[in-house]
This record gives C-alpha cells, structure tokens and sequence, in this order.
C-alpha cells in the first residue's frame, strides 16, 4: 500500500473572480464572453441590455400568457378538467400568466424551457414550478444524450436522471419530482443536450444596439469625450497655459456646446480630430439594423415595433401576422411540451388528448373568423353544423342539411312550362 504524497505548503486556497476599474459593459464582456448569445446567461444579458431584443420578445410572450388552456379530446372542447385547473394555477407562487410568461420568455431568449412537476412521478402531480435555464447544468453520456441534468441556486435544485416512460424520456429526482426540457434545434450535438438561442444569428446587431447606446450614454453623462485635441506650438509659462485651457474648456466642452463654432485668434494653435462620432458610425442606421433582425428573428412585424409607414390597416394585418406566425407556433411547442409531460399522468390518451387554447378569447382572430364565417355561409356549400365545429361549437339536431334559398330552380329549368302548354293562342291582328 503506497503513501500518498502530501506537501506541507500546498493548501486549499479559494478562488473568487471579480471585475475591477472597468464599466458594466466591459464586465459583462469579461464575464460571459463575446455575448454572442451562445450559453443561456449570455442570452439573458442581451435581453436585459437591450430594447432591440426585450420589445419583440416581450410582444409575443405577453400575447402567449394569457391564453386560456383547454382541452380536445376526440375535437371536442373540454374547459373544466383537472389538468386545466393545474394548469391555471400550477403552483401557489406562479398564476398562470406568470408560469406562460417565464417559459415563453426562457425558450424565446434561451431556445430552452425547463419545469418540474412536483408530487408523485405516476399520479397527477400537484404543483408546476418553472426552472431558469441559466441554472440548469446538462452532463454528457458517452452515448451523447444526456446523462444527468444538474440544477443549482435555491429553487428545486439536485440531480435529475432520465428514465424512458411511455416512449418519452423524462428526468427525475427521486420520486416526486420530475424535470422536463423543451428545447430547440441548436447546431452543436445534434440537438440532443441544449437549445440553442434565436439570438445567436443576431448577435453582431445586438452587441451594436448595446454598445452605441452605452456610448451614448456616457458622453451625455460625461459632458462629452476627447474628440480634440487642442496643441499651442508655442511656449508659455505655467499661467498662460491655465488661461488658454480654461478659455477652451469654456468654449467647446460639455454637451450644451455640441455643434457649436469656434474662433480664435492670434498664438500658433492646431486641432487635431482623434474621435468617431455617431455621424461617422451612421449610428442610426445600425440601430434600425438591429431592431429589424431581431424582429425578422422572432417573426414579429415591423408595423407594430416601428412607426414607419404604420397604417390601421397595416397595424391591423400585423397583429394577426403575430398571431399566426409567431404566438401560435409558440403555443404550439408549449402545450405540445406540457401535453407530453402531463396528459399520461391524468390518464388521458394522448392520441386522443391536446392541450390548446381557446381561439374565442382573443379578439384580432375572432374578427378574422367571423369574416371567413360570412364568407363561407356565402358561398352556402357547407351545414351549419360544419360551420360550427370551425368555431369548436357543438352541433345541434338537424343541422346536417346545406340550407338553400327558397326561391332557386336548377339551371336551365322554364318557369313558365305551363303557359306554354295552354290553350292561349296569339291574335295575329293584336
């Protein structure tokens, strides 16, 4: 049995990191990187520093929170459940909005959600408590799926170990709690660890809105930045010099005297320009750059982040451009996700069984199903009882018969056959 080597000097030493004499820009870059949105905590930080980002996603997770879940088993509507009424209040510190929210907001910045169904693993569980994904930490198996998904800060944390139940795999901790993960495509592994952040393909923008509004900033709060410098060729004593620069200072700092005209006179003086400004930087252009590539990212139109060109009518077709290309898709993924986790666990079929939301509750598609609903009640092809299970409403007796105007004859057909087989005979003299 070997010894083992132990040095004396050798001692535990804890390692602390800190960020000193720099802004909160820099730290941030020094902290999380390039901030190019490649981890969760780099994602978060362009959210929080950026109104190119936070607007849009704020836009379509608002619009998400507050649709009413139902569910459709075998297309019919069911609104009083108890997986909804979990749903509506999933635990005593998240209301329903408030759990929407969060994980609208988590996969919108992260390309990730992650929650955890608390209370017995077979039984319907009893409460729904979203996780941040910039605590979760994922393990690699040697088979390149996940191995163990490790959850730190204050909130559930532990050590989730996945288990394949009803053809889907899900993560748990012990047996009351089990964690489930909806992410997005990423372009590292496959897919088959993380998601990976929208943000990503965005990034370059981004990091421009942030830094020149930071820049921005900073000359405002610092009366100016040394764009100038101002050099006298000639010698002067020490009170000469004071004078002159006070006479500078006077005339071209702080913000009030942006744009101003100077005019001297007499010494040899040369102004030298060291600074690009905004106007070099075409700082407006890149601002509006980065507010389009982030909208374009998340399927947000232009007309309702921007006042350019905006119109009722086109302020009108953008909401329900919202709606369809970016709220639904994502209401889609969401419900599809908790459908998996939570519809076995209630003892529903989940061939037979969706959670969706109730499309009566919002007024941009209800004014659009009420056009097509005057359009096709138009063209009178269909019953009212398939118009009515378009509108997820039930059918009623006698409702299967395509309804015509009394009034229409088939094509081609005399109304007047019987005078023509009369007696009346024309008087050639009348």
């Amino acid at each position: 049995m070997s010894k083992a080597w132990y040095a004396p000097w050798r001692k535990n030493t804890e390692t602390k990191s800190v960020t000193l004499g720099t802004s909160t820009a820099l730290g941030s870059f020094l902290i999380l990187g390039t901030g190019n949105a490649a981890t969760p905590s780099a994602s978060l930080a362009l959210y929080e520093q950026s109104t190119a980002v936070s607007i849009p996603i704020n836009m379509v997770a608002d619009a998400f929170s507050v649709l009413e879940p139902m569910l459709v088993v075998d297309d019919k509507v069911i609104k009083d459940h108890e997986l909804i009424r979990l749903l509506n209040r999933p635990s005593p510190y998240f209301s329903r909005e408030h759990f929407f929210e969060m994980l609208a907001k988590e996969f919108l910045i992260t390309g990730e959600m992650i929650w955890v169904a608390l209370g017995g693993t077979r039984r319907p569980p009893i409460e729904l408590q979203p996780l941040s994904v910039k605590n979760v930490t994922i393990s690699e198996g040697i088979n390149g799926l996940i191995h163990s998904i490790h959850v730190t800060g204050n909130t559930l944390m532990g050590v989730y170990k996945p288990q394949t139940r009803n053809g889907v795999v899900k993560y748990y901790d012990g047996g009351l709690r089990e964690l489930s993960q909806i992410r997005n495509y990423s372009t590292r592994n496959n897919s088959l660890l993380r998601g990976q952040s929208p943000l990503l393909a965005a990034s370059k923008e981004v990091r421009q809105h942030i830094l020149g509004g930071t820049h921005n900033v900073s000359i405002l709060e610092k009366g100016g930045r040394v764009s100038l410098i101002f050099h006298f060729d000639q010698d002067m004593d020490d009170e000469d010099f004071e004078l002159a620069k006070d006479r500078v200072k006077k005339q071209y700092g702080g913000a009030s005297s942006a744009g101003e005209i100077g005019v001297t006179a007499g010494g040899e003086l040369s102004i030298k320009e060291i600074g690009v400004n905004a106007r070099d930087m075409d700082f407006s252009n890149l601002q509006k750059m980065a507010i389009k590539a982030v909208t374009l990212v998340y399927h947000v139109p232009l007309p309702l982040v921007t006042d350019e060109r905006q119109t009722l009518n086109n302020y009108r077709e953008g909401k329900l451009a919202l709606y369809d290309d970016a709220v639904i898709p994502l209401s889609r993924r969401i419900f599809g996700g908790l459908g998996a986790s939570l519809i076995p666990r209630f003892n529903l079929d989940p061939k037979r069984t969706k959670i969706t939301f109730d499309p009566d509750q919002i007024s941009a598609l209800v004014a659009r199903r009420n056009e097509e609903m005057i359009k096709r009640k138009t063209i009178n092809v269909e019953t009212d009882n398939e118009i009515r299970a378009f509108m997820n409403r039930e059918p009623y007796e006698g409702g299967d018969v395509v309804l015509k105007p009394a009034g229409l004859i088939a094509a081609g057909k005399d109304v007047f056959v019987e005078d023509n087989n009369s007696d009346f005979v024309d008087d050639p003299d009348a």
